[in-house]
């Protein structure tokens, strides 16, 4: 069996046996570094708007949100191409919602201890923090639970069709959920720009293509890397010609948007290019390697975090009270780099925190007999 075909976590953060590949892991380092820029970027209101003029600062923050936007596909896209070799094991999705449910409840109280007001201010915004998947508190994550849920029933369909099969069932996807998108210059009703677990699974069968019969065409360090960089160059100049459009003529304001939509094809190909860029490059096994390893799985609690939804529109404002307002010229490259390196190390030390505290009651709670019984139901140790 090949190194890379052999089960790896995902996005749930577990220990798996053999060790996780160092640059899978580096990946998931990079995808959530990016998609904390996103969000930077989002926050501080400086990408180009339809209804306003794009000075030096709305170039430069269309260029790295071109750079980052492939984030998201690139996580779905690891998850996909491990977990289709995989098999189905409940307990990911309890560990998932546990972690998931320690935040959202936790982070409120907290604030609230602080006297820091909450988002919840009735009974159906209270659901955001009991009900976190149901209410999409995380967009990616209910996307996630559901594409997992959904699993068996891919793995078993990327077995059993031919590649010629699977290929065309892609590609009979790809029209709908990305081609059309990509190509239409008003909304289409069924589309969610990627926020769902639609595009997720179109994703997943990818995935699961390239890990059961490659692409050869690009598979390489040099070729994914170019891939990546033309892709994210041409939604770059895309999102800046629309938006000069938009502005001056008034026409194809939608339109303006779509090129950062996460089904957007170019973001599509960035993604790709991205994945075979890290599935090629090799990390010697060393304290780096190590390293790397054990950071990865606390991205998850990066994201968990920092959009919290007490949190998510507090953060950046509360940075600029330490490094100043962001700034609208080019040093807004360091600004969000501090800003975002910030956000990234104080919430993986918390989340390193959250994962000793788990580790304590899993050890604790291991041989109970609750524990027994809800491994047999659900089965949430590893058997294989």
């Amino acid at each position: 069996m090949n190194s890379d075909q052999k089960e790896y976590s995902g996005t749930v953060s577990q220990t798996v046996r053999p060790p996780r590949m160092a640059n899978y892991e580096l990946l998931r380092i990079v995808a959530m570094f990016m998609v904390v820029c996103l969000h930077y970027l989002s926050n501080a209101d400086v990408l180009t708007r339809t209804g306003a003029p794009a000075g030096t600062v709305q170039v430069l923050a269309n260029l790295f949100e071109a750079l980052c936007i492939a984030s998201v596909n690139v996580y779905v896209l690891i998850t996909g191409y491990f977990l289709s070799k995989s098999g189905f094991r409940f307990g990911r999705i309890l560990s998932l919602m546990l972690e998931i449910l320690f935040y959202t409840l936790l982070i409120p109280l907290v604030l609230s201890l602080i006297g820091i007001p909450l988002y919840a201010g009735n009974a159906w915004q209270l659901w955001f923090y009991i009900f976190p998947v149901s209410m999409e508190s995380y967009w990616f994550i209910t996307a996630y639970v559901i594409l997992y849920l959904l699993s068996p029933l891919l793995n078993a369909g990327i077995e059993k069709l031919s590649g010629r099969q699977l290929k065309l069932v892609i590609i009979g996807l790809l029209f709908f959920y990305c081609f059309m998108p990509s190509v239409s210059p008003v909304r289409l009703t069924f589309d969610r720009f990627g926020y769902d677990f639609g595009w997720f699974i179109v994703l997943y069968l990818i995935a699961g293509y390239i890990r059961k019969y490659g692409m050869t065409r690009i598979d390489s360090l040099r070729k994914g890397a170019i891939l990546f960089a033309g892709s994210a160059a041409g939604i770059w100049a895309i999102s800046l010609i629309l938006h000069y459009i938009a502005y001056n003529y008034r026409s194809l304001q939608y339109y303006a948007d779509v090129p950062f939509h996460y089904n957007f094809i170019l973001c599509l190909t960035s993604a790709i290019g991205l994945f075979f860029m890290f599935r090629n490059i090799r990390i010697r096994e060393g304290v780096a390697a190590k390293l790397i390893r054990y950071a990865a799985p606390l991205t998850l609690g990066v994201y968990i975090i920092h959009e919290n939804v007490d949190i998510r529109d507090r953060w950046l404002p509360s940075l600029t009270k330490f490094f100043g307002a962001v700034p609208q010229n080019g040093l807004i490259i360091f600004h969000m780099l501090i800003c975002v390196l910030t956000v990234f190390v104080l919430c993986m030390a918390v989340d390193f925190i959250r994962s000793i505290f788990f580790a304590y009651v899993s050890r604790n709670m291991a041989n109970t007999k609750l524990a027994r019984k809800v491994d047999a139901i659900f089965g949430t140790k590893n058997r294989e």
